[in-house]
């Protein structure tokens, strides 16, 4: 007897896992959500190798300017976006 649960599960494991590539101080950084909070960004980054801190001041690129990205704000992710930390003593 195949429940409607089971088959659901079925057809979920059979998903691959998506990730995105975005850039992050110029260095290529794949996050496997839609959707990321600045620190979740920021962690993803350091954990991938880009050299930077958890205290950094996240910007994401807006045509041209950047937006600050605050540790607890969740943003829809979509491939190739750029982003730039700098140190929180850094006024460039």
């Amino acid at each position: 007897m195949i429940h409607n649960v089971t088959a659901g599960e079925a057809v979920e494991n059979q998903r691959q896992p998506r990730t995105i590539t975005v850039s992050v101080n110029n260095q290529q950084v794949e996050l496997p959500e839609h959707r990321a909070t600045g620190l979740e960004i920021k962690q993803a980054a350091i954990a991938q190798g880009v050299h930077l801190q958890p205290n950094f001041q996240l910007s994401l690129k807006r045509g041209n300017r950047y937006e600050v990205i605050g540790d607890n704000d969740t943003i829809a992710v979509h491939p190739n976006q750029e982003f730039l930390a700098v140190a929180p003593d850094d006024n460039s």
